[in-house]
C-alpha cells in the first residue's frame, strides 16, 4: 500500500525514531579490530596515492619548462594532468575523512563540514571518472577523426571543463541531503552521539534507492560503457583499416598512429 503521509508527518516520523533509537540503543559503536585494520590500510594507500601523484605532476612541471617559449604541453600530457590532479584530490578528500571518520566513529565537526565535506567527497569520486571518459573520447576522436581533433583545439578543453562542472553538479545534492542527527541519553538531556547521515532526507525510500543508483551509474557503470564503446570503436578503425591495405598499415598507418596518440 502507497505511503501517502505528509511532509510534516514525515518529519514527525523521523524525530520520534531519533528519539526512540537513543532510548533503545544501549551500546554506541566502537573502532573493532576490523576498522583498525580499515584505517591502516587507507592511510597506507593514501601515502602511495599521495606520492605517486604528486610525483607525476612535478614530472609534467618539469616537462613545461623544458618546453620552448610558445609551446605548450600535448594534449595527452594535459589531460593526464587533469586526471592526476582530479586523482590527488580524490587521495587528499576521500582517503583522509574516511580514515578519520573511521577513528572517531561519529562525526565531532558540526552540520556545515557535514555537507561540505559530503559535498566535496562525492564531488572528488566524480572527477576522476568523468576523465577517464574525456580521455577515452580524445583518444577515439583522435584515431577515427584525427583531421577534426588536430584542427579543434579548444576540443579538449572544453571536454576537461564540461567533466569539472558536471562533477560539481551532480555532487550537489550532497549539500541537502547530508545532515547531522544528535542521540541522546535516556534522560534525554545528555547527548551521547552525533552522526552525520541521509537520515529522513528522502521523503519515499524509493527517491534515495533511485538516487544511489544514479550516483552508482554517473560513478561506475556510464563510464565503463563510454570507454568500452570508444575502445571498441578504435578497434573497429584499424581493423578495418588493416583489411583495408595491410601494407600501409605496417608502414605508414603505424607510424601516424604512434605520433596521433602520443604526441598531440
Amino acid at each position: 500500500m502507497a505511503n501517502n503521509a505528509s511532509p510534516e508527518q514525515n518529519q514527525n516520523h523521523c524525530s520520534a525514531i531519533n528519539n526512540s533509537i537513543s532510548l533503545m540503543q544501549e551500546n554506541l559503536p566502537t573502532l573493532t579490530l576490523s576498522g583498525k585494520i580499515r584505517v591502516t590500510v587507507t592511510f597506507c594507500l593514501f601515502l602511495l596515492s599521495t606520492t605517486f601523484n604528486a610525483s607525476f605532476l612535478l614530472k609534467l612541471q618539469k616537462w613545461t619548462q623544458k618546453k620552448e617559449k610558445g609551446k605548450k604541453l600535448s594534449r595527452m600530457k594535459v589531460l593526464l594532468k587533469h586526471l592526476t590532479l582530479a586523482n590527488l584530490l580524490e587521495t587528499l578528500i576521500v582517503m583522509p575523512l574516511d580514515g578519520m571518520w573511521n577513528i572517531t566513529v561519529q562525526w565531532y565537526a558540526g552540520e556545515f563540514l557535514c555537507k561540505i565535506l559530503s559535498y566535496l567527497k562525492l564531488f572528488s569520486m566524480y572527477a576522476p571518472a568523468f576523465m577517464m571518459v574525456v580521455i577515452s573520447l580524445d583518444r577515439s576522436l583522435a584515431i577515427t577523426r584525427p583531421l577534426a581533433v588536430q584542427n579543434n583545439r579548444k576540443l579538449e578543453q572544453s571536454m576537461t571543463s564540461l567533466a569539472w562542472i558536471l562533477s560539481s553538479i551532480f555532487a550537489g545534492p550532497q549539500l541537502y541531503i547530508f545532515r547531522m542527527i544528535h542521540l541522546r541519553d535516556g534522560s534525554g538531556q545528555t547527548e551521547i552521539f552525533s552522526q552525520c547521515v541521509t537520515h529522513c532526507s528522502f521523503p519515499q525510500w524509493w527517491h534515495q534507492a533511485f538516487y544511489n543508483f544514479f550516483t552508482f551509474s554517473c560513478l561506475f557503470i556510464i563510464p565503463l560503457l563510454i570507454m568500452l564503446i570508444c575502445n571498441a570503436k578504435i578497434i573497429f578503425t584499424l581493423t578495418r583499416v588493416l583489411h583495408h591495405d595491410p601494407h600501409s598499415v605496417l608502414f605508414g598507418f603505424s607510424a601516424n598512429y604512434v605520433q596521433t596518440v602520443f604526441k598531440q
